[in-house]
């Protein structure tokens, strides 16, 4: 099986209280003991940081990136073909909050 990136890029602005929170975490990992065999690894990321055009030119709307521009997290699932991949990412419970962009990983060949 080859491994699959699936990147979670904001499309609206999320309620980050306690319990909405909660509730898309609950949701999340039922879904991942439903995708247990190709589940491999996952991590959320800062709502803030720095978006890189060119060197030494760094842009950020204010405090925070904009919520179109915010990636919240990814996933490494592990699927025979981009198909699976994309039908397990359409799965996720995250797809309501989240664009998820499924790309296939290559493994390194170092000398």
């Amino acid at each position: 099986m080859k491994q699959y990136l699936l990147l979670l890029k904001g499309k609206k602005e999320l309620d980050y209280s306690p319990e909405q929170l909660q509730k898309r975490l609950e949701a999340y990992r039922k879904w991942v003991t439903t995708i247990e065999e190709h589940y491999v690894t996952d991590n959320r990321l800062e709502r803030k940081g720095a978006l890189i055009k060119e060197k030494d030119k760094i842009a950020t709307d204010g405090p925070f990136l904009e919520a179109k521009e915010i990636i919240a997290g990814f996933v490494i699932i592990q699927a025979k073909s981009l198909d699976e991949a994309t039908e397990i990412a359409n799965s996720s419970p995250l797809v309501e909050y989240f664009e998820i962009l499924v790309r296939p990983m290559i493994t390194p060949h170092y000398p």
